[in-house]
């Protein structure tokens, strides 16, 4: 993580951190503020990893070997060596009626690409370098860490805001009775704070995919193909947003309650940034590649035929 960047998201975990602790304090006064912090901190650093490989087995996932995609991993090995990478991660292919690639795992230790099928059939090599360098750096950055954490201060807070809600429904019957107040200002904390947590989580997403998408660029060396790939990744999911929820309508989704900044401003970024490294050579991304048209989604089929054209 660069320099410049250390205190804003510092500021925005301390922040989530203060939410979830005036949730205890609502529920069990001072004690119950010290316990939710103390216990939420110490889960998110020391308790937040699960089995990687249950999670790949429950999205569908399986792991790719060197041998079934030589060419793609060698993309990897320089992608890695240009980014410092202690420690190549392994490759997810995943069944998905979208293109799509994200990192998953709870360290740099062990991290995973998981790309789809679609994803690898529909870009080129020079554009699944650049979705390959971004989630790199993600992984170096130490951004499963941090979006780790925040996701899991924002799931403890939502639970115990949601417990604290139904214990201010089952005390509202003894409150009339007894010609007592009810606790509106801390009825309207419990309702705020998991939005407010959950806002906070998806600003800190977009700074992270900013300055990965900056530092990804820098390593694959090709602004003009790593910003054609963000655009073929963004139409198809813009399409099946409207169809779902606005079939009539010709609006998106605010940036207020995105993960990811707008597609047309992280290309503006991207085209105007002067790469570190030259673009990865002809002999890495030069070839044919990609799955045949018309591909089976059938995932009996074996991955060495599905992965022949990177040969």
């Amino acid at each position: 993580m660069k320099p410049h960047n250390i205190l804003p998201t510092l500021a925005l975990l301390i922040t989530m951190v203060a939410l979830l602790g005036m949730i205890g304090w609502i529920l069990s006064g001072a004690s119950g503020a010290f316990i939710t912090v103390g216990l939420g901190t110490y889960l998110a650093i020391f308790a937040r990893g699960g089995s990687k490989h249950l999670m790949m087995r429950a999205i569908g996932a399986r792991r790719l070997q060197v041998e079934e995609a030589p060419s793609l991993y060698a993309i990897l090995d320089e992608l890695c060596r240009r980014a410092g990478l202690s420690r190549m991660p392994d490759i997810y292919l995943m069944d998905a009626s979208v293109m799509m690639g994200f990192s998953a795992g709870s360290n740099e230790r062990g991290a995973s690409i998981v790309l789809t099928g679609p994803l690898v059939q529909g870009l080129n090599a020079r554009e699944i370098s650049g979705v390959l360098a971004h989630e790199i750096c993600h992984i170096h950055a130490g951004d499963l860490e941090i979006m780790g954490m925040a996701d899991l201060f924002t799931r403890i807070t939502r639970t115990l805001s949601l417990l604290g809600l139904f214990l201010v429904i089952l005390n509202v019957p003894l409150s009339v009775s007894a010609s007592g107040p009810l606790p509106w200002s801390a009825l309207m904390l419990l309702i705020v704070a998991p939005l407010v947590n959950h806002l906070l989580q998806q600003l800190l997403s977009r700074s992270r995919e900013y300055e990965a998408d900056e530092d990804g660029v820098n390593i694959c060396g090709d602004p003009a193909s790593f910003a054609s790939a963000l655009q073929k990744l963004e139409s198809p999911k813009k399409k099946t947003l409207r169809h779902a929820y606005l079939p009539h309508a010709l609006g998106m989704v605010p940036s207020l309650l995105r993960s990811h900044p707008m597609i047309q401003d992280r290309v503006d970024r991207i085209l105007k940034q002067s790469p570190t490294f030259q673009a990865l050579p002809e002999s890495l991304v030069g070839e044919a590649h990609g799955f045949p048209k018309g591909w089976s989604k059938d995932f009996s089929l074996p991955v060495r035929w599905l992965m022949r054209w990177w040969r």
